[in-house]
């Protein structure tokens, strides 16, 4: 089963003293800190916040910034500091700085793989300091079930204009390149709240769902239900197939969740069973690297190590992958699609890759 110190349970002595060796580079002054710590009802990241708010660590912080500085990377041993950051908002503290591999990492294995993929698992528990992956527990966002799926959902809670802007244009592209025809069925994979799911069942379509939260998935289907739309949700893994039929489907579609998968090659094996020849396979918003030089991309898939999104990973237990758009392209191609490249100058959640199943 997975765990998660940072986030369950009382304060464990050792807890306390990590939090102080990861924050303040020392020892608790002795028991009865630790113990008043303890007392007080926070978890381990709640106390690594603390930490980095309290006079003390304000008054070294310059000296941190030097180190961080000289170093221009962080490691594993600095994951805590950076988790703490990104949740009280010190985002500048760490900014421009990349997770370092660890000395075991062997990028010499191929990508495609048991074994990298293996390795792979062993990064993600390094990074989010959980034992075993398992996607139901570790992909889960509790908070949805508090969220408000009919009136102001995702995006348009941020009161960002160039945040939803990005997300509107991002659904608009997705909907113009899907060439879906009148009454079409389509399949969103890690729907989320389910804005592009909807406004296709908004112009008609049949639409399944498949997301492994349940909060997601009881909230979209109250949506539809309140506008009357034919859309079905289903609490499930991705290449799960709602329908039970094979080449059922017009439309397959990840939007901002096919990251998340750390089985690819096995998903898009199952995707060339799910779309009908005629339909397509729609990637969009998904962090693809056309470069072999990017620092948070040094493999040909893998965690972006970008400092952000390890944070992330400390922080939630999520999978957090990247691809370069070179292997994502083989990957497909191996299994028979034929791809498609729609770039976007105006939202960088609307590049779109479209697939389509050839021969």
């Amino acid at each position: 089963m997975s765990s998660d110190p940072s986030q369950n349970g009382v304060l464990t002595e050792d807890q306390v003293r990590l939090a102080y060796q990861s924050i303040l580079k020392r020892a608790p002054e002795n028991n009865q800190v630790i113990a008043e710590h303890r007392s007080r009802g926070m978890n381990y990241l709640q106390l690594c916040c603390a930490m980095m708010e309290c006079p003390e660590f304000l008054s070294i912080e310059h000296k941190y910034r030097d180190e961080l500085a000289a170093k221009n990377y962080i490691d594993l041993s600095d994951l805590d500091a950076a988790a703490a950051a990104f949740l009280i908002g010190k985002h500048d503290l760490f900014a421009g700085k990349v997770l370092s591999l660890p000395a075991w990492f062997d990028g010499s294995l191929d990508p495609d793989g048991r074994a990298y993929q293996q390795q792979m698992l062993r990064l993600w528990s390094s990074i989010t300091r959980r034992s075993e992956y398992v996607s139901a527990h570790d992909e889960d966002t509790a908070e949805a079930a508090d969220q408000d799926f009919i009136n102001r959902p995702a995006f348009y809670q941020t009161a960002d204009t160039k945040v939803a802007g990005g997300h509107l244009m991002a659904i608009g592209h997705i909907v113009t390149r899907s060439e879906l025809p009148a009454r079409g069925l389509v399949l969103e994979y890690g729907s989320g709240f389910g804005q592009t799911a909807l406004t296709f069942a908004r112009l008609g379509a049949t639409v399944h769902t498949v997301d492994i939260n349940a909060a997601f998935c009881a909230g979209v289907q109250r949506a539809a239900d309140h506008h009357g739309l034919d859309l079905r949700t289903f609490c499930g893994e991705f290449g799960d197939n709602p329908s039970g039929v094979d080449h059922a489907y017009d439309l397959v579609l990840f939007y901002e969740s096919f990251h998340h998968c750390i089985s690819p090659d096995e998903l898009v094996q199952k995707l060339s069973r799910l779309v009908k020849p005629t339909g397509f396979v729609i990637l969009a918003g998904e962090p693809i690297f056309g470069s072999s030089d990017a620092q948070e991309m040094p493999y040909p898939w893998g965690f972006r190590l970008d400092w952000e999104n390890v944070a992330i990973m400390r922080i939630r237990g999520w999978m957090e992958l990247g691809y370069r758009e070179s292997h994502l392209l083989r990957l497909f191609m191996r299994h028979g699609f034929h791809c498609e490249i729609f770039r976007d100058d105006n939202s960088h959640w609307a590049q779109i890759y479209r697939f389509r199943r050839v021969g």
